[in-house]
């Protein structure tokens, strides 16, 4: 019986494993960005429906008033969620790419990705553990070494 690392080690080179990484955090980033805007779409759609129905009574605020609040409440939530996820975003670039300073990047966004239980947390783990490993290093090494962009070994089972 292979046990998993040795498994890895067969079928995904470090290549691999960082370019996953990379697409990992495109995909959960975009995803967080879909799922809010999603969300702020939703609400103010049933919120306007509500305050245009609810008759208003003396000394209630305008409707047009608290609908103008929660528009800003999901604008400023939009925007927080765009700029948590530019860590992610180049960190996928830097990754796909095969860029020596992806790792910084790729290590920030692990940690902001952790914080998001359960989907956040697997891609965190992962690339925690890529990132810290031996081979990590040493593949993110080579990069810096060598000041080249691209892979330095074939990927296996490779029509190249």
């Amino acid at each position: 019986v292979l046990r998993f690392s040795v498994w890895q080690e067969i079928f995904m080179t470090a290549n691999d494993k960082a370019r996953l990484l990379g697409l990992f955090f495109w995909l959960y980033t975009g995803l967080n960005i879909l799922i809010v805007v999603a969300i702020a779409v939703l609400y103010l759609g049933i919120f306007g429906a509500v305050f245009s129905s609810v008759p208003q009574k003396q000394g209630d605020p305008p409707p047009e008033m608290i609908m103008g609040i929660l528009v800003i409440a999901f604008i400023f939530a939009i925007v927080f969620t765009v700029l948590f996820s530019v860590p992610k975003i180049i960190a996928g670039y830097g990754l796909r790419k095969n860029k020596p300073w992806a790792r910084i990047w790729a290590i920030v966004g692990s940690i902001m990705a952790c914080m998001s239980f359960p989907f956040g947390t697997a891609i965190g783990v992962f690339g925690l553990v890529f990132l810290f490993s031996d081979e990590g290093k040493l593949y993110f090494e080579q990069r810096a070494m060598a000041g080249q962009s691209g892979p330095t070994e074939p990927t296996p089972n490779s029509w190249q």
